[in-house]
């Protein structure tokens, strides 16, 4: 079972995180090197699936 710390503001948190993985998602168009695109586009599903678990147990909206 996963554990997630619930932050005061689950609303700015989560759309702190999705700014995290647009971020790193343009990142990832912006750069040639595969490594390290393919690095960007996981962080950017880490901080997608933070985001997700967060609005599941918070019952934050999109």
């Amino acid at each position: 079972m996963s554990h997630i710390l619930v932050p005061d503001h689950p609303r700015e948190e989560t759309a702190r995180l999705l700014d995290q993985a647009r971020h790193c998602r343009k990142l990832a168009t912006s750069v040639a090197e595969g490594e390290l695109v393919a690095q960007l586009v996981t962080l950017a599903k880490s901080y997608e699936a933070k985001a997700a678990l967060l609005r599941a147990s918070c019952g934050v909206s999109s």
